[in-house]
């Protein structure tokens, strides 16, 4: 059995700055050992063999054991069916795999396909602005909009009613995906109703968010990349990669 050194997280997250095949074999060998192997478990596997010809003989090694997990992890890439992430938007599990990547080999190109999710549309913003002038401004729009009040504190919507706007600069995806994984709003409560896929943005917006923030504490390629990006224009949600606001 693997201990805590040579468990997968470990070696994945210092591949790339200490690489060591020994410690990846062995994390490997207990891997092959477990009930259910994990998606994300089987990419990195399969990325360190390409990237070490060392590991991936350690790899090959083991293939009596469990030929066909084995053998998938040594074929990797060359399989049109082994998962990767693709061209679009990635999804909160693709953001894993781009963090694998970065892993691996200490290129940024994927950590900044992560920054990228930062920058797409701001769908809260837009829906409930839309209701905003929906709802107007008159005796009725009051008595409509009031009831909402408490949610929109709670989620720290900067809402200018008189003028149907929302103020800025925030990014109310994020407001709203970081509210509801604490447990102060369901999404219900909203004046709007948000598609599946349009949740599915908004978790992948908070993942990207807390996923840049923690491992910028731990990855100093990481924490300048944060920096840089944290002043480039794109969207609100940039400003959460800002060292001070990590801190908060």
């Amino acid at each position: 059995m693997a201990d805590d050194a040579d468990s997968l997280d470990a070696v994945m997250q210092s591949f790339y700055r200490a690489h060591d095949p020994q410690r990846a074999i062995r994390a490997f060998d207990a891997f092959l050992t477990a009930p259910q192997p994990s998606l994300t478990a089987v990419y990195a596997f399969a990325r360190m063999a390409m990237i070490s010809p060392e590991v991936r003989a350690g790899f090959a090694s083991m293939q009596a054991r469990n030929p066909a997990l084995v053998g998938a992890v040594l074929t990797g890439f060359d399989d049109p069916n082994f998962p990767r992430v693709g061209n679009g938007p990635p999804s909160p599990e693709e953001l894993d795999l781009l963090w694998v990547d970065f892993f691996i080999t200490g290129d940024l190109a994927p950590v900044r396909r992560i920054v990228g999710v930062l920058d797409e549309p701001d769908v809260v913003r837009e829906r409930l602005t839309a209701w905003l002038r929906e709802t107007g401004t008159g005796f009725w729009g009051k008595r409509k909009f009031k009831p909402y009040l408490p949610v929109f504190a709670r989620c720290s919507f900067p809402i200018v009613f008189e003028q149907s706007r929302i103020d800025g600069p925030i990014d109310l995806d994020l407001s709203v995906a970081l509210t509801a994984k604490s447990g102060q709003l369901k999404f219900a409560e909203l004046p709007i109703t948000l598609s599946s896929n349009e949740l599915q943005r908004l978790a992948a917006k908070s993942a990207a968010v807390w996923s840049l923030r923690a491992l910028a504490t731990t990855h100093p390629l990481v924490a300048t990349l944060c920096a840089e990006e944290a002043t480039r224009p794109g969207g609100a949600a940039r400003l959460h990669l800002a060292r001070e606001h990590r801190q908060r």
